[in-house]
Order: C-alpha cells, then sequence, then structure tokens
C-alpha cells in the first residue's frame, strides 16, 4: 500500500457523487475544503457527501477545512481582463472606483512605497508602484497577464496591519466544531500564540480537531520552531511563501521544516503547484513528477493537489498520477533506524525497538493498540518498510492518522485483558487481509491501552500500560 498520504481539495470539478467516489477509490487520504471561496450553504453538502462515502471504506477519508485568514485579495471582475507589459494598472481600496482593480486592504497606500512591487495570483502578475494617494496604488505592469476575480495579492518586505484571525475565520471554525471536521489548516501563521489562542478555543468547546499551522509567510519561517511546538501538523503552503521570500531559497526552508516536523514526529504537508499543469493538461511535467517525487524522499508524510482537483480537467487522473509517484519512489526510502532511540521517553523507546524488531525479522507489519494515536505518530517518523496497523476504539483518532506517513487505522473495540486485545487484533488485520500465514507480526501497545489483569483497579492499569512489544509469527 501507499504510505504517503494525498489530499486532495474538492471543488467544482471533484464534488460530484461519482468523482468523489472515483477520488476515494483512487486513493484520496485527505479532502481538503478551501474556505477562500465558497460559502456555508456550498461546502455543508460536500462533507455530508464525504462522510455518507466514508461508510463504505475500509479506511474513511478525512476532512481538511483550510481557513481563508488574513489574505489580500483583489475584488470580483465581470471577465478577466487582459494585462501588457508597460501598461498601467490602478490598484483602489475602494469599491465605488470603477476605473480601478479593488483591494480588501485599507492600508495598501500606507504599506508600499514607490518601486516597490506587488505579486497578484501566486507571483504570475508582478507591477511595481509608480506613485500613491489616501486610496489608489498606480502601478507599472511588468508582465502580460490575464487576471481574474479574487486573486491573491502580496506585499513583500512589508509588515502588513492584519490580524490573526478574521471574523469570518472565527465562524468557519464554529463550522468546523458543529460538522465536526476532522483538520482546521490555519493560513498566515505568524507565531505560537496564533495557534495557542486557537487552541484555547478548540478545548473550551470540547473539540478533537486537529490544527495544522500553514507556513506562508517570512514570520513564520522566523518563528517556526515555537509554531511547530503547538501545532499538530505542518503545511508548507509554497504558493504565498514563494512569493513572499525569494523563490531560490524555498527549497532550503522547505527541506529544514520538513526534517524539523520528522524530528518532532508531527506530519508535514508539502502543498501548492505540485502537478499544476494537469488542471489543462493530461500528463504531469517532468519537472512536476521530481518535485513531487522529492517532496518524499526528503520526509513529508502528505502531499497536496489544489486547482487540480477542485477546477482542473482531470481530477482522478491527477490525484492517480500522484499515487504512481508515490509509490515508486516509496521504494528508495530508507528505515531511519538510529542505534538509540531518538529521545529517552518510554513512547520513543518502545517504538524503536518496534522498527528494530521488525525490520530484523521483515515482519509482514507492525500493530500498534493506539488511544491517541501518538505512538502510531512516533513508529511513523522511522520510516519502517512495513505498513503500521493503529488500532484503536477511538473514532477521532483514526481520523487524525489521516496525514501520518504509512499509519493504516482501524476502529477496535477496547479490550479489558491484553492477550484479548492483541487476539481480536490479529484476527481483524487476518480478515482484512492486511496479514498472512507465515508473517512476522510485531505489537506494541500504545499509551492508556489495555488494563493489567493482575491489576484490579483498571485506572491503575491505564496509567502504567505504555512499555509493551509482542511479536508473534501468524
Amino acid at each position: 500500500m501507499r504510505k504517503t498520504k494525498i489530499i486532495c481539495t474538492i471543488g467544482p470539478a471533484s464534488e460530484d457523487d461519482k468523482t468523489l467516489k472515483h477520488l476515494a477509490a483512487a486513493g484520496m487520504n485527505v479532502a481538503r475544503l478551501n474556505f477562500s471561496h465558497g460559502d456555508y450553504a456550498e461546502h455543508k453538502p460536500k462533507i455530508d457527501k464525504i462522510k455518507k462515502l466514508n461508510e463504505t471504506l475500509d479506511f474513511p477519508v478525512s476532512i481538511l477545512l483550510d481557513m481563508q485568514g488574513p489574505e489580500i485579495r483583489t475584488g470580483i471582475l465581470d471577465k478577466k481582463l487582459q494585462l501588457k507589459e508597460g501598461d498601467t494598472l490602478t490598484l483602489s481600496t475602494e469599491k465605488t472606483n470603477k476605473d480601478a482593480i479593488y483591494v480588501n486592504y485599507s492600508f495598501l497606500p500606507d504599506d508600499v512605497a514607490e518601486g516597490s512591487e506587488i505579486m497578484i495570483d501566486d507571483g504570475l502578475i508582478s507591477l511595481e508602484v509608480i506613485s500613491k494617494n489616501d486610496t489608489d496604488v498606480i502601478c507599472r505592469i511588468l508582465n502580460d497577464a490575464l487576471l481574474g476575480s479574487k486573486k491573491t495579492v502580496n506585499l513583500p518586505g512589508a509588515d502588513v496591519k492584519l490580524p490573526s484571525f478574521t471574523e469570518k475565520d472565527w465562524e468557519d471554525v464554529r463550522f468546523a466544531i458543529d460538522n465536526e471536521v476532522d483538520f482546521i489548516a490555519v493560513s498566515f501563521v505568524r507565531s505560537s500564540d496564533d495557534i495557542k489562542r486557537l487552541r484555547k478555543f478548540l478545548d473550551k468547546e470540547s473539540s478533537n480537531i486537529q490544527i495544522i499551522s500553514k507556513i506562508e509567510h517570512p514570520k513564520a519561517i522566523d518563528n517556526f520552531d515555537g509554531i511547530l511546538e503547538v501545532s499538530d501538523g505542518i503545511m508548507i503552503a509554497r504558493g504565498d511563501l514563494g512569493v513572499e521570500i525569494p523563490f531560490e531559497k524555498v527549497p532550503i526552508f522547505q527541506y529544514d521544516m520538513v526534517k524539523k516536523c520528522n524530528c518532532a514526529k508531527k506530519p508535514v504537508i508539502i502543498a501548492t503547484h505540485m502537478l499544476n499543469s494537469m488542471i489543462e493538461n493530461p500528463r504531469p511535467t517532468r519537472a512536476e513528477v521530481t518535485d513531487v517525487a522529492n517532496a518524499i524522499l526528503i520526509g513529508s508524510d502528505a502531499v497536496m493537489l489544489s486547482g487540480e482537483t477542485a477546477t482542473g480537467k482531470y481530477p482522478v487522473r491527477s490525484l492517480k498520477a500522484m499515487d504512481k509517484i508515490a509509490r515508486e519512489i516509496e521504494c528508495k526510502i530508507k528505515t531511519h533506524l538510529p542505534r538509540k532511540a531518538d529521545t529517552a521517553g518510554i513512547r520513543s523507546i518502545m517504538s524503536h525497538s518496534a522498527v528494530l524488531s521488525a525490520t530484523s525479522l521483515d515482519a509482514g507489519a507492525i500493530v500498534c493498540f493506539t488511544e491517541s494515536g501518538r505512538t502510531a505518530k512516533v513508529l511513523s517518523g522511522y520510516k519502517p518498510k512495513m505498513p503500521i496497523y493503529a488500532l484503536t476504539y477511538k473514532k477521532e483518532t483514526i481520523k487524525s492518522l489521516a496525514l501520518t506517513w504509512g499509519v493504516f487505522p482501524y476502529q477496535f473495540k477496547d479490550h479489558k485483558y491484553t492477550k484479548d486485545m492483541i487476539r481480536a487484533g490479529i484476527s481483524l488485520l487476518k480478515e482484512k487481509g492486511r496479514i498472512k500465514k507465515g508473517d512476522y507480526v510485531v505489537l506494541t501497545a500504545g499509551t492508556n491501552i489495555g488494563h493489567d489483569e493482575t491489576r484490579d483497579d483498571p485506572s491503575e492499569s491505564r496509567k502504567n500500560r505504555t512499555n509493551s512489544v509482542f511479536v508473534y509469527k501468524i
């Protein structure tokens, strides 16, 4: 089975029942809903369709709500506008200026100076500021381009005066809670305080939604270690990031951030323009194939399709192309197995022992009994060549592992005794065809799983069951 997880953005090209079913069959692990576009009336049916589809799937598709965040965007145009290099274009903070392109950022004239560069549509359109007044910025167009509606606007080097969360963002968080989505991706994170604020709100609402921090701003790079510490996962959103910083630096920052996520045993997603040409074409470019392969080789847990599946002509074919690339390159990934565990913690030592045993025995699988999913994530960090089956009685844990490399979760009834838990786990995986006669299977008991049959107090046993590794031959 493919170990790299794939996120598909759901939009007009993929929101119908038939296409969603084909995407799930082709290996979609997470469905992304982009809340920069559409309203609740559009997104709610997508969520309902995915949840209904999950009733038929072995591994359910998780749902990621990608918040709009404090974006600067152009307004809505009646039709696309052809821009010519050398011509002038006026950007205005006033909607009433019919001779200009509206921009939804009132401080635009304050934050740019003559000679400043303004980038539109993920950098596809470059403008140079010629002059400005209280409401308008007059620019020289630096390249031929086609301008559509609601395109992103970036001001490289400017200290923009935007809030961490908009009123719409908080409404979207409430929608996410009410509709029980699995992940929230937070746009334009600048510091760990942004994530702490959201975490506090989710905790207050008793929500188990996982927080994915999107790295797309220079301040997020500066504060990355703190952001990683308080996040459940990271998305390297290269679209805005590649505009906000010099593009030649993106691969270096990408590599460094992936490695830090790997060390922290937290899932990392590489996103944006991965198979972008497949929005229009049935085959990816060779450069795109190499980009996806490299993302997986350097340690990304997941890769993401955006416009390819949301609005492109070939949504299912795009997913299948990414699936082929991942399967082909995964055979080159070496198990990361240092002589000692990465940390001195019991979970890390236990996981290291399990992967070492499985590798030495050429085991068919590692089986992890887990409540929180944390042990499965630690096991994943060692990149074992065999699949990791995470068995848990918690539905939210199953969904939370949809972004973790090499982990395949199953819902599993809690058992009072360890021997019963192991017997039932092996039986389930044999029934599913995941293990077969003659296979070695390494099993590890995750945090707070099972009851020690030697103890009378189940709560006491749960405090102490964290250090068991078993080897079975089927």
